[in-house]
Protein backbone atom coordinates (compact mmCIF):
# COMPACT_ATOMS: atom_id res chain seq x y z
CA UNK A 1 0.00 0.00 0.00
CA UNK A 2 1.46 3.59 -1.14
CA UNK A 3 2.00 6.35 1.71
CA UNK A 4 -0.89 8.18 -0.12
CA UNK A 5 -3.16 5.58 0.12
CA UNK A 6 -2.79 4.79 3.80
CA UNK A 7 -3.41 8.36 4.45
CA UNK A 8 -6.51 8.62 2.29
CA UNK A 9 -7.90 5.31 4.54
CA UNK A 10 -6.76 6.99 7.64
CA UNK A 11 -8.40 10.34 7.00
CA UNK A 12 -11.57 8.59 5.82
CA UNK A 13 -11.40 6.40 8.73
CA UNK A 14 -11.62 9.62 11.20
CA UNK A 15 -13.85 11.61 9.01
CA UNK A 16 -16.52 8.28 9.07
CA UNK A 17 -16.17 8.01 13.01
CA UNK A 18 -16.60 11.99 13.35
CA UNK A 19 -20.04 11.82 11.19
CA UNK A 20 -21.21 8.34 12.68
CA UNK A 21 -20.74 9.91 16.18
CA UNK A 22 -22.50 13.07 15.24
CA UNK A 23 -25.52 11.44 13.47
CA UNK A 24 -26.13 8.75 15.41
CA UNK A 25 -26.31 11.09 18.03
CA UNK A 26 -28.67 13.39 16.76
CA UNK A 27 -31.15 10.72 17.67
CA UNK A 28 -30.27 10.56 21.41
CA UNK A 29 -30.41 14.30 21.62
CA UNK A 30 -33.40 15.07 23.32
CA UNK A 31 -33.00 11.98 26.32
CA UNK A 32 -32.20 14.27 28.76
CA UNK A 33 -34.07 17.28 28.11
CA UNK A 34 -37.60 15.98 28.29
CA UNK A 35 -38.43 18.03 31.10
CA UNK A 36 -37.68 21.88 29.09
CA UNK A 37 -39.15 20.43 25.64
CA UNK A 38 -42.67 19.59 27.92
CA UNK A 39 -42.09 23.00 29.48
CA UNK A 40 -41.77 24.68 25.94
CA UNK A 41 -44.91 23.01 24.91
CA UNK A 42 -46.79 23.25 28.02
CA UNK A 43 -47.04 19.04 28.02
CA UNK A 44 -46.84 16.13 30.38
CA UNK A 45 -43.01 15.29 30.99
CA UNK A 46 -43.90 11.67 30.34
CA UNK A 47 -45.46 12.69 27.10
CA UNK A 48 -41.83 14.19 25.96
CA UNK A 49 -40.54 10.76 25.75
CA UNK A 50 -42.63 10.24 22.88
CA UNK A 51 -39.99 12.55 20.90
CA UNK A 52 -37.28 10.14 21.66
CA UNK A 53 -39.34 6.60 21.27
CA UNK A 54 -40.27 7.80 17.92
CA UNK A 55 -37.26 8.96 16.40
CA UNK A 56 -35.34 5.94 17.67
CA UNK A 57 -37.95 3.36 15.99
CA UNK A 58 -37.67 5.05 12.26
CA UNK A 59 -34.03 5.31 12.84
CA UNK A 60 -34.41 1.54 13.72
CA UNK A 61 -36.53 0.80 10.87
CA UNK A 62 -34.58 3.36 8.62
CA UNK A 63 -31.34 1.37 9.03
CA UNK A 64 -32.48 -1.73 7.64
CA UNK A 65 -34.35 0.10 5.10
CA UNK A 66 -30.63 1.46 4.05
CA UNK A 67 -28.77 -1.34 4.62
CA UNK A 68 -29.02 -3.15 1.23
CA UNK A 69 -29.16 0.66 -0.76
CA UNK A 70 -25.24 0.90 0.55
CA UNK A 71 -23.97 -1.62 -1.93
CA UNK A 72 -26.14 0.22 -4.89
CA UNK A 73 -25.88 3.38 -4.45
CA UNK A 74 -22.73 6.10 -4.08
CA UNK A 75 -21.54 6.39 -0.45
CA UNK A 76 -21.38 10.04 -1.10
CA UNK A 77 -25.02 10.75 -1.83
CA UNK A 78 -26.08 8.63 0.86
CA UNK A 79 -24.06 10.71 3.36
CA UNK A 80 -24.75 13.82 2.29
CA UNK A 81 -28.49 13.01 1.94
CA UNK A 82 -28.50 12.04 6.02
CA UNK A 83 -26.89 14.63 6.94
CA UNK A 84 -28.59 17.32 5.28
CA UNK A 85 -31.86 16.01 6.11
CA UNK A 86 -30.84 15.61 9.71
CA UNK A 87 -29.18 19.38 9.73
CA UNK A 88 -32.41 20.42 8.02
CA UNK A 89 -35.20 18.61 10.58
CA UNK A 90 -32.83 20.30 13.22
CA UNK A 91 -33.32 24.07 12.20
CA UNK A 92 -37.12 23.25 11.77
CA UNK A 93 -37.32 21.85 15.15
CA UNK A 94 -36.22 24.95 16.70
CA UNK A 95 -38.85 27.27 15.26
CA UNK A 96 -42.33 24.76 15.32
CA UNK A 97 -44.34 25.86 17.97
CA UNK A 98 -46.85 22.67 17.66
CA UNK A 99 -45.81 19.33 19.48
CA UNK A 100 -47.39 16.71 17.17
CA UNK A 101 -45.52 18.14 14.23
CA UNK A 102 -42.63 18.68 16.58
CA UNK A 103 -42.74 14.53 17.06
CA UNK A 104 -43.25 14.47 13.04
CA UNK A 105 -39.93 16.04 12.53
CA UNK A 106 -37.95 14.59 14.91
CA UNK A 107 -39.03 11.22 14.02
CA UNK A 108 -37.45 12.42 10.71
CA UNK A 109 -34.33 13.16 12.31
CA UNK A 110 -34.07 8.83 13.38
CA UNK A 111 -35.07 8.52 9.52
CA UNK A 112 -32.12 10.61 7.86
CA UNK A 113 -29.83 10.25 10.53
CA UNK A 114 -29.75 6.03 9.85
CA UNK A 115 -28.54 6.85 6.07
CA UNK A 116 -25.00 7.84 7.35
CA UNK A 117 -23.74 4.91 9.23
CA UNK A 118 -25.38 2.55 7.16
CA UNK A 119 -23.51 3.67 4.54
CA UNK A 120 -20.24 4.17 5.96
CA UNK A 121 -19.92 0.60 7.85
CA UNK A 122 -20.28 -0.62 4.32
CA UNK A 123 -18.02 1.88 2.98
CA UNK A 124 -15.36 0.91 5.45
CA UNK A 125 -15.64 -2.52 4.95
CA UNK A 126 -15.00 -2.01 1.17
CA UNK A 127 -11.90 0.36 1.74
CA UNK A 128 -10.08 -1.50 4.96
CA UNK A 129 -7.55 -3.74 4.19
CA UNK A 130 -9.07 -7.52 5.48
CA UNK A 131 -5.85 -7.20 8.18
CA UNK A 132 -7.17 -3.47 9.27
CA UNK A 133 -11.09 -4.16 9.07
CA UNK A 134 -11.56 -5.47 12.70
CA UNK A 135 -9.65 -2.31 14.21
CA UNK A 136 -11.78 -0.22 11.87
CA UNK A 137 -15.01 -1.72 12.76
CA UNK A 138 -14.07 -0.91 16.32
CA UNK A 139 -13.69 2.56 15.91
CA UNK A 140 -16.89 2.55 14.07
CA UNK A 141 -18.78 1.01 16.84
CA UNK A 142 -17.18 3.16 19.10
CA UNK A 143 -17.65 5.97 17.65
CA UNK A 144 -21.65 4.75 17.71
CA UNK A 145 -21.38 4.51 21.45
CA UNK A 146 -19.33 7.83 22.05
CA UNK A 147 -21.94 9.71 19.71
CA UNK A 148 -25.18 8.62 22.14
CA UNK A 149 -22.87 9.94 25.28
CA UNK A 150 -21.52 13.08 23.78
CA UNK A 151 -24.55 13.72 22.13
CA UNK A 152 -27.18 13.93 25.24
CA UNK A 153 -24.34 14.88 27.66
CA UNK A 154 -23.51 18.57 25.15
CA UNK A 155 -27.48 19.05 24.76
CA UNK A 156 -28.37 18.80 27.88
CA UNK A 157 -25.49 21.39 29.32
CA UNK A 158 -26.15 23.66 26.59
CA UNK A 159 -30.10 23.49 27.43
CA UNK A 160 -28.55 24.39 31.36
CA UNK A 161 -26.68 27.30 29.70
CA UNK A 162 -29.12 28.90 27.18
CA UNK A 163 -31.64 26.80 26.06
CA UNK A 164 -32.65 23.22 23.81
CA UNK A 165 -33.60 25.71 21.02
CA UNK A 166 -29.91 27.12 21.12
CA UNK A 167 -28.30 23.68 22.21
CA UNK A 168 -29.94 22.01 18.76
CA UNK A 169 -29.10 24.82 16.22
CA UNK A 170 -25.42 24.67 17.66
CA UNK A 171 -25.29 20.73 17.21
CA UNK A 172 -27.00 21.06 13.71
CA UNK A 173 -23.82 23.14 12.89
CA UNK A 174 -21.55 20.86 14.22
CA UNK A 175 -22.78 18.26 11.94
CA UNK A 176 -22.47 21.21 8.76
CA UNK A 177 -18.98 21.67 9.46
CA UNK A 178 -18.22 17.75 9.73
CA UNK A 179 -19.52 17.41 6.42
CA UNK A 180 -17.80 20.16 4.10
CA UNK A 181 -14.81 17.31 4.32
CA UNK A 182 -17.10 14.44 2.88
CA UNK A 183 -16.09 15.44 -0.73
CA UNK A 184 -12.45 15.17 -0.08
CA UNK A 185 -12.51 13.32 2.66
CA UNK A 186 -14.69 10.11 1.20
CA UNK A 187 -13.47 8.97 -2.45
CA UNK A 188 -15.53 7.50 -4.59
CA UNK A 189 -15.55 4.01 -5.48
CA UNK A 190 -16.95 1.78 -7.36
CA UNK A 191 -19.90 -0.57 -5.69
CA UNK A 192 -19.37 -4.34 -6.31
CA UNK A 193 -21.55 -5.79 -9.07
CA UNK A 194 -23.45 -7.89 -7.14
CA UNK A 195 -26.28 -10.53 -8.99
CA UNK A 196 -28.78 -10.24 -6.43
CA UNK A 197 -31.26 -7.09 -6.46
CA UNK A 198 -31.97 -5.14 -4.07
CA UNK A 199 -35.55 -6.81 -3.41
CA UNK A 200 -33.36 -10.05 -3.21
CA UNK A 201 -31.47 -8.64 -0.43
CA UNK A 202 -34.32 -7.90 1.65
CA UNK A 203 -36.21 -11.40 0.60
CA UNK A 204 -32.85 -13.04 2.16
CA UNK A 205 -33.48 -10.81 5.28
CA UNK A 206 -36.85 -12.27 6.08
CA UNK A 207 -36.12 -15.72 5.44
CA UNK A 208 -34.05 -15.65 8.26
CA UNK A 209 -36.99 -14.98 10.59
CA UNK A 210 -38.25 -18.51 9.79
CA UNK A 211 -34.86 -19.69 11.79
CA UNK A 212 -35.77 -20.34 15.71
CA UNK A 213 -32.50 -19.44 16.69
CA UNK A 214 -31.96 -16.56 14.51
CA UNK A 215 -35.19 -15.48 16.36
CA UNK A 216 -33.87 -16.14 19.92
CA UNK A 217 -31.15 -14.55 19.82
CA UNK A 218 -32.86 -11.23 17.85
CA UNK A 219 -35.12 -11.35 20.91
CA UNK A 220 -32.54 -11.40 23.15
CA UNK A 221 -31.20 -7.92 21.51
CA UNK A 222 -34.26 -6.67 21.64
CA UNK A 223 -34.96 -7.43 25.57
CA UNK A 224 -31.61 -6.15 26.08
CA UNK A 225 -32.05 -2.52 24.86
CA UNK A 226 -35.26 -2.60 26.25
CA UNK A 227 -34.05 -2.36 29.51
CA UNK A 228 -31.37 -0.55 28.94
CA UNK A 229 -32.65 2.23 26.81
CA UNK A 230 -36.22 2.05 28.49
CA UNK A 231 -34.04 2.48 31.96
CA UNK A 232 -32.07 4.76 30.95
CA UNK A 233 -34.72 7.30 29.80
CA UNK A 234 -36.95 6.74 33.21
CA UNK A 235 -33.23 7.88 34.62
CA UNK A 236 -34.05 11.53 33.61
CA UNK A 237 -37.22 11.56 35.45
CA UNK A 238 -36.61 9.63 38.51
CA UNK A 239 -32.69 11.46 39.14
CA UNK A 240 -34.64 14.89 38.53
CA UNK A 241 -37.23 14.69 41.28
CA UNK A 242 -36.64 13.80 44.88
CA UNK A 243 -34.57 13.04 46.71
CA UNK A 244 -32.15 13.95 44.03
CA UNK A 245 -33.11 16.87 42.20
CA UNK A 246 -30.40 16.94 39.22
CA UNK A 247 -30.00 19.52 37.09
CA UNK A 248 -29.63 19.03 33.45
CA UNK A 249 -25.76 19.70 33.55
CA UNK A 250 -25.48 17.44 36.50
CA UNK A 251 -27.29 14.56 34.50
CA UNK A 252 -24.87 15.25 31.60
CA UNK A 253 -21.66 14.65 33.41
CA UNK A 254 -23.33 12.18 34.83
CA UNK A 255 -23.67 10.31 31.54
CA UNK A 256 -20.12 10.29 30.74
CA UNK A 257 -20.97 7.24 32.80
CA UNK A 258 -21.70 5.47 29.82
CA UNK A 259 -18.21 5.76 27.82
CA UNK A 260 -17.71 2.73 29.78
CA UNK A 261 -19.98 0.90 26.68
CA UNK A 262 -16.78 1.67 24.55
CA UNK A 263 -14.68 -0.12 27.24
CA UNK A 264 -17.10 -2.61 27.33
CA UNK A 265 -17.11 -3.34 23.47
CA UNK A 266 -13.12 -3.67 23.50
CA UNK A 267 -12.54 -5.87 26.19
CA UNK A 268 -15.29 -8.41 25.73
CA UNK A 269 -14.18 -8.34 21.65
CA UNK A 270 -10.91 -9.74 23.53
CA UNK A 271 -11.68 -11.95 26.03
CA UNK A 272 -13.83 -13.70 23.34
CA UNK A 273 -10.35 -15.05 21.91
CA UNK A 274 -9.74 -16.68 25.32
CA UNK A 275 -13.13 -17.51 26.93
CA UNK A 276 -16.12 -19.27 25.56
CA UNK A 277 -18.08 -16.48 24.19
CA UNK A 278 -21.51 -18.54 25.02
CA UNK A 279 -19.77 -18.39 28.64
CA UNK A 280 -19.07 -14.88 28.19
CA UNK A 281 -22.25 -13.88 27.34
CA UNK A 282 -24.25 -15.67 30.14
CA UNK A 283 -21.60 -13.78 32.49
CA UNK A 284 -22.54 -10.24 31.07
CA UNK A 285 -25.92 -10.77 30.74
CA UNK A 286 -26.05 -11.67 34.48
CA UNK A 287 -23.75 -8.25 35.31
CA UNK A 288 -26.63 -6.61 33.47
CA UNK A 289 -29.21 -8.15 35.78
CA UNK A 290 -27.40 -7.00 38.83
CA UNK A 291 -26.58 -3.72 37.48
CA UNK A 292 -30.66 -2.85 37.14
CA UNK A 293 -31.06 -4.30 40.47
CA UNK A 294 -28.47 -1.82 41.82
CA UNK A 295 -29.90 0.99 39.94
CA UNK A 296 -33.39 0.35 40.81
CA UNK A 297 -33.19 -0.86 44.46
CA UNK A 298 -30.74 1.85 45.34
CA UNK A 299 -30.99 4.87 47.40
CA UNK A 300 -27.30 6.23 47.25
CA UNK A 301 -26.74 8.08 44.45
CA UNK A 302 -22.78 7.21 44.38
CA UNK A 303 -24.10 3.50 44.27
CA UNK A 304 -26.52 4.17 41.10
CA UNK A 305 -23.30 6.05 39.14
CA UNK A 306 -21.75 2.56 39.35
CA UNK A 307 -25.22 0.79 38.37
CA UNK A 308 -24.98 3.21 35.47
CA UNK A 309 -21.28 2.86 34.85
CA UNK A 310 -22.08 -1.36 34.54
CA UNK A 311 -24.88 -0.99 32.74
CA UNK A 312 -23.25 0.39 29.95
CA UNK A 313 -20.05 -1.45 30.10
CA UNK A 314 -21.92 -4.90 30.23
CA UNK A 315 -24.71 -4.34 27.80
CA UNK A 316 -22.11 -2.89 24.91
CA UNK A 317 -20.10 -5.66 26.01
CA UNK A 318 -22.92 -8.29 24.90
CA UNK A 319 -23.25 -6.50 21.30
CA UNK A 320 -20.04 -7.93 19.46
CA UNK A 321 -20.81 -11.49 21.34
CA UNK A 322 -24.22 -11.34 20.01
CA UNK A 323 -23.32 -10.37 16.64
CA UNK A 324 -19.93 -13.14 16.69
CA UNK A 325 -22.79 -15.82 17.16
CA UNK A 326 -25.33 -14.90 14.74
CA UNK A 327 -22.63 -14.34 12.32
CA UNK A 328 -21.52 -17.97 12.75
CA UNK A 329 -25.02 -19.42 12.64
CA UNK A 330 -26.20 -17.56 9.43
CA UNK A 331 -24.97 -18.42 5.66
CA UNK A 332 -22.14 -16.11 4.35
CA UNK A 333 -24.02 -14.29 2.26
CA UNK A 334 -26.59 -13.68 4.73
CA UNK A 335 -24.22 -11.65 7.21
CA UNK A 336 -24.48 -8.19 6.29
CA UNK A 337 -28.49 -8.61 6.39
CA UNK A 338 -28.39 -10.31 10.15
CA UNK A 339 -26.36 -7.21 10.98
CA UNK A 340 -29.18 -4.99 9.93
CA UNK A 341 -32.14 -7.58 11.52
CA UNK A 342 -30.21 -7.78 15.10
CA UNK A 343 -29.58 -3.66 14.65
CA UNK A 344 -33.11 -3.51 13.77
CA UNK A 345 -34.20 -5.36 16.79
CA UNK A 346 -32.17 -3.70 18.63
CA UNK A 347 -33.19 -0.18 18.71
CA UNK A 348 -36.86 -1.26 17.81
CA UNK A 349 -36.34 -2.82 21.78
CA UNK A 350 -35.33 0.66 23.13
CA UNK A 351 -37.79 2.53 21.54
CA UNK A 352 -40.38 0.37 22.53
CA UNK A 353 -39.10 0.21 26.34
CA UNK A 354 -38.79 3.34 26.70
CA UNK A 355 -42.49 4.47 25.80
CA UNK A 356 -43.81 0.88 27.62
CA UNK A 357 -41.47 1.47 30.70
CA UNK A 358 -42.70 5.15 30.67
CA UNK A 359 -46.62 4.57 31.05
CA UNK A 360 -45.78 1.91 33.82
CA UNK A 361 -43.73 4.44 35.70
CA UNK A 362 -46.98 7.07 34.72
CA UNK A 363 -49.38 4.85 36.65
CA UNK A 364 -47.68 3.23 38.73
CA UNK A 365 -44.30 4.40 40.23
CA UNK A 366 -40.58 4.00 39.78
CA UNK A 367 -40.42 0.63 41.76
CA UNK A 368 -42.82 -1.16 39.89
CA UNK A 369 -40.83 0.03 36.56
CA UNK A 370 -37.75 -1.14 37.88
CA UNK A 371 -39.70 -4.51 38.52
CA UNK A 372 -40.53 -4.81 34.80
CA UNK A 373 -37.18 -4.49 33.59
CA UNK A 374 -35.95 -6.78 36.50
CA UNK A 375 -38.56 -9.44 34.91
CA UNK A 376 -37.30 -9.47 31.35
CA UNK A 377 -33.07 -9.18 32.26
CA UNK A 378 -34.40 -12.52 33.55
CA UNK A 379 -36.38 -13.55 30.91
CA UNK A 380 -33.21 -12.44 28.60
CA UNK A 381 -31.03 -14.88 30.86
CA UNK A 382 -33.08 -17.50 30.13
CA UNK A 383 -33.68 -17.09 26.36
CA UNK A 384 -30.03 -17.11 26.01
CA UNK A 385 -29.65 -20.69 28.09
CA UNK A 386 -32.00 -21.98 25.38
CA UNK A 387 -30.56 -20.47 22.40
CA UNK A 388 -27.04 -21.63 23.35
CA UNK A 389 -28.29 -25.69 23.67
CA UNK A 390 -30.40 -25.37 20.82
CA UNK A 391 -27.06 -23.93 18.89
CA UNK A 392 -25.33 -27.54 20.98
CA UNK A 393 -27.98 -29.53 19.78
CA UNK A 394 -27.73 -28.31 15.68
CA UNK A 395 -24.20 -28.15 15.82
CA UNK A 396 -23.86 -24.78 14.51
CA UNK A 397 -20.41 -23.94 15.20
Amino acid sequence: MSKEDFIQIKSSLILSALLIELLVGSVYISQLIFQEISQSYHIDILAARNVFSLSCFFYAISFFIYGPLSDKVSTKLLVLLGSIGAVCCLFLSVIIDNFNLYLVIMSLIGFFAAAVPAALFAYTAKNTPNHKLSQAMGIMISASIVGIIFSRSVVAMLTDFWSWQVAFTIYAGLIIVTCLFVPFGIKQSANPNSTTSVLGTYLAAIKLLFDKIVVIFLVVGFLLFFVYLGLSSLLTFYLKGAPFHLSSTVLGWLNFAGLSAVIGSIISGKLSQIVNEKYLLLICLLAVFISVVTIGFSSSLSVIVIGIFCLFLFVFAIQPLVIAMLNKIVPINSRGAISSLYLLACLAGGSIGTYLLGIVYQNNDWSEAISVCVFFAVVNLILTLFGIQLVKNKGKY
